[in-house]
C-alpha cells in the first residue's frame, strides 16, 4: 500500500473510530508513492521495519495534522493528495502545513 493510499484511507474514515495505538511506517524518501504501513506501536521506533519502512508518524499525530489542516481550510477535508502533503511535511518540519495568507 502507498503513503497516499493509507493516508486516504483515514481521511475517508471517521477519525473518531480509527486506532490512534498504530504507528505509520514508510519508505524514504517520503512520498506519495511510498510503500506504507500502520501497525500497533512498537517499542523502538528508531529501527525500521522488517521491510526497511522507516518511523513517519502514529495515527493520532496523523489526526492532529489532517484536523489542522482543515481548520486552516475552512473545515474542508483534504484530498488524500492533500493529506499526504501535509502529514509529509509535518513529519519532516515538526510543523504544520499553513496556507501562506500573503503569498510573494
Amino acid at each position: 500500500m502507498t503513503l497516499q493510499e493509507l493516508i486516504g484511507q483515514l481521511t475517508e474514515a471517521d477519525l473518531a473510530e480509527t486506532d490512534d495505538d498504530l504507528t505509520v511506517f514508510a519508505s524514504e524518501p517520503w512520498t506519495a508513492d511510498s510503500d506504507a504501513t500502520a501497525t500497533p506501536n512498537p517499542d523502538d521506533i528508531a529501527r525500521p521495519d522488517p521491510q526497511g519502512r522507516t518511523y513517519l508518524l502514529e495515527i493520532s499525530l496523523i489526526h492532529d495534522v489532517l484536523e489542522t489542516w482543515s481548520a486552516h481550510h475552512a473545515g474542508a477535508r483534504p484530498s488524500p493528495q492533500q493529506a499526504c502533503e501535509a502529514v509529509i511535511y509535518y513529519a519532516e518540519h515538526d510543523a504544520y502545513l499553513i496556507p501562506d495568507d500573503n503569498p510573494a
